[in-house]
């Protein structure tokens, strides 16, 4: 049976009866009257020849063909209420929840989220943080901004910043780099989880057992710029990320030598599937902030 032989408001009145699990609730959600709502069910009954409801005397419950068919509607008018607010929406408006890795979060998007809200007050913006790509997503999350390897299935992928990593420290730890014997003096700061470290910024750079060094280990990349603004020791951090944050100010590379990590900062999207028009507007404007 096709949709051009049924009306879209019997699907509406069947997906709130459903819900509801009520002819006088969906009714009084509908603004319509019961006898309307009961007449527009055996409607739809009747086009796709088999019952979607059973009965009873002062109850009803979904048959079920109706338990499935109630699951397909409810997909399809969602994507119709998004792909209407996505092409016809002059204006994004509503709540955009967005689940963000916590160094991202704090060292890149933190320092320029203001310039988003005076440009777009019409949206909240919902922000959940994370560490790893491992944690749970809270329900809801329309868009995702993960570190990791980039490889993930069912989503549209776009990679934020490069994957160079290099040494940084304060001002008052390069000095001392330069006056007491280099990085041997100096404790390394490495981050737990991240596929490239210390370790490998050696064996290329200095081709040394990485057990002559004093290190410690910190779990976030967030972490281990605020040890290294206080004077901690040195850590590797993502070329990009610190000179388009605040931590250029902060932070310099005493060693213009770079290692590629294996994981990167990501935008992930939903595939085949409408973007609201809050999230469109935020993808747009991150891009715009990366240039």
């Amino acid at each position: 049976m096709s949709l051009s032989n049924m009306q879209l408001n019997w699907l509406r009145t069947f997906e709130a009866v459903g819900r509801h699990l009520s002819f006088s609730a969906a009714a009084a959600e509908l603004s319509m009257s019961q006898s309307a709502v009961s007449q527009q069910i055996k409607l739809l009954e009747h086009k796709l020849g088999k019952p979607l409801f059973l009965r009873q005397t002062r109850s009803i419950q979904l048959t079920v063909s109706g338990r499935a068919y109630l699951a397909v509607v409810r997909e399809g008018l969602w994507h119709i209420e998004q792909g209407k607010n996505s092409i016809f929406n002059s204006v994004a408006e509503g709540i955009l929840e967005l689940r963000v890795n916590n160094s991202f979060a704090q060292l890149w998007l933190a320092p320029r989220i203001d310039r988003f809200i005076d440009l777009y007050p019409q949206i909240s913006l919902r922000m959940y943080g994370m560490n790893w790509e491992a944690d749970e997503p809270p329900s809801g999350a329309e868009l995702e901004i993960r570190y990791g390897g980039g490889n993930w299935p069912h989503y549209d992928i776009q990679q934020l910043l490069s994957t160079e990593l290099k040494p940084y420290c304060s001002l008052g730890v390069a000095s001392r780099l330069r006056s007491a014997g280099g990085l041997l003096s100096i404790p390394l700061i490495d981050v737990l989880g991240t596929p490239n470290g210390w370790s490998d910024w050696l064996s290329v750079h200095r081709h040394d057992d990485v057990d002559s060094y004093r290190r410690f280990f910190v779990d976030s990349y967030a972490v281990a710029a605020s040890m290294a603004i206080e004077d901690a020791g040195v850590c590797l951090l993502n070329e990009a990320l610190v000179e388009k944050s605040r931590l250029h100010e902060q932070l310099i590379s005493p060693l213009d030598q770079r290692i590629d990590s294996l994981a990167g900062f990501y935008l992930l999207k939903p595939v085949n599937q409408p973007m609201s028009g809050a999230a469109q507007v935020f993808c747009h404007w991150l891009e715009s902030e990366l240039k």
